[in-house]
């Protein structure tokens, strides 16, 4: 299943894709976006009911944090919101660095699904 970004908009499930948000993306000029500006580290953006934090479940996680690679941008839409990079920006935390690079989007692209409420 490819990697997806979902996120409630006015109580409907948007979902990019997260590789089309990467092409999307490709071009957007990078800068250096403080860690701590990043309100998604205090969020619960990987696990829910459906899918609690199990051992088995974190340590998944923190294999794609430790493989994660700082080479490539975090993805923020047009608010600010994390889109794409959540073990990247794990792992510059965990590393002690002050700055992330990141790319923002000027306007969210549309998603490439909507799901009402189930």
């Amino acid at each position: 299943m490819p990697q997806r970004h979902s996120r409630m908009v006015d109580g409907r499930r948007h979902v990019w894709l997260t590789e089309e948000l990467w092409k999307l993306a490709a071009d957007l000029p990078p800068f250096d976006l403080p860690v701590e500006d990043v309100v998604e580290l205090d969020w619960n953006c990987w696990f829910d009911d459906d899918d609690p934090p199990t051992i088995r479940a974190v340590a998944e996680h923190a294999r794609r944090i430790q493989d994660a690679s700082l080479e490539h941008p975090i993805v923020l839409n047009a608010d600010g919101q994390l889109m794409d990079g959540g073990h990247r920006l794990a792992k510059a935390l965990l590393l002690g660095h002050a700055t992330i690079r990141a790319v923002r989007f000027e306007a969210t692209p549309p998603p490439h699904e909507v799901l009402d409420p189930s």
